[in-house]
């Protein structure tokens, strides 16, 4: 599954004796509800049987007939289809290699000033799917005569998503910091150290690390050599809480992020 959604879905860690040498160290599981997400919003156009996704890198434009259609330059998948349901629904699903990574239904409010989508991410490699349902808020509305699902949106803290997609585990070892999530992501990295390979998530090939103090991770992230993520990560000083300070570069979108150990 991608990075964005493991970082807005986020954190928790189980309490040992072994917290007591290393903050990070445990499973840590993220509260969407308490976390401070991205104001920048997304954008798409369904107007004269065409989508166009203005917000996506690269942008997407393809025929809203319910068929898949080829997609180039997108790590999660390599074809996706839009379907317009009725006057308030869309439906939407991508797949890669003719297998299916996601399917999403978006339904409008009775005033079309919110969007609820349900969806469900089947694109992690080890086959554990990602669930949830998110609520979206309009920012701006489409061209007259476009769907009503047109304009432009921003999700809200009303957001739920599956503990597939929430919950990650640090293991830390003197500098090196083993890290691993229920859907296959995973790295083995040295504080200070090199570069190293991310298994498990297309979109996010390599990562370096480095630890300033005992309490504050630092984490950059790269797709095929490229930056397109900082993170800053910092324990309380209790222990139970942590809180991610995300620089998604890659979609110029900032965010903080709150996660509770377990």
């Amino acid at each position: 599954m991608s990075r964005t959604l493991q970082c807005i879905a986020l954190l928790l860690a189980t309490t040992s004796a072994a917290y007591a040498k290393d903050a990070f160290t445990g499973t840590w599981k993220g509260d969407i509800k308490e976390s401070a997400l991205s104001t920048k919003p997304s954008a798409a156009l369904i107007d004269q049987g065409v989508y166009t996704c203005s917000s996506c890198i690269p942008v997407v434009k393809i025929a809203a007939d319910g068929a898949l259609h080829p997609i180039a330059g997108h790590a999660y998948y390599d074809a996706m289809s839009v379907t317009i349901v009725d006057p308030a629904t869309v439906k939407y699903a991508t797949s890669k290699g003719g297998k299916s990574m996601s399917d999403a239904t978006a339904t409008l409010s009775a005033d079309n000033s919110s969007m609820t989508t349900v969806f469900n991410d089947t694109s992690a490699a080890n086959g554990i799917a990602v669930t949830g349902t998110t609520v979206s808020e309009r920012v701006t509305a489409g061209p007259v005569g476009s769907h009503a699902a047109s304009g432009s949106w921003r999700q809200t803290n009303q957001t739920q998503v599956s503990d597939s997609g929430l919950v990650f585990t640090f293991a830390k070892a003197g500098k090196v910091v083993t890290y691993s999530t229920p859907t296959g992501t995973s790295y083995v990295a040295t504080t200070g150290g090199p570069t190293v390979a991310v298994a498990g998530d297309p979109g996010w090939t390599t990562v370096s690390l480095s630890q300033p103090n005992l309490n504050t991770l630092h984490e950059t992230d790269y797709l095929d050599g490229k930056v397109i993520g900082k993170y800053v990560m910092t324990v309380s000083p209790d222990g139970k809480k942590m809180t991610m300070d995300v620089n998604d570069i890659k979609y110029g979108r900032t965010s903080t992020l709150v996660a509770y150990r377990q």
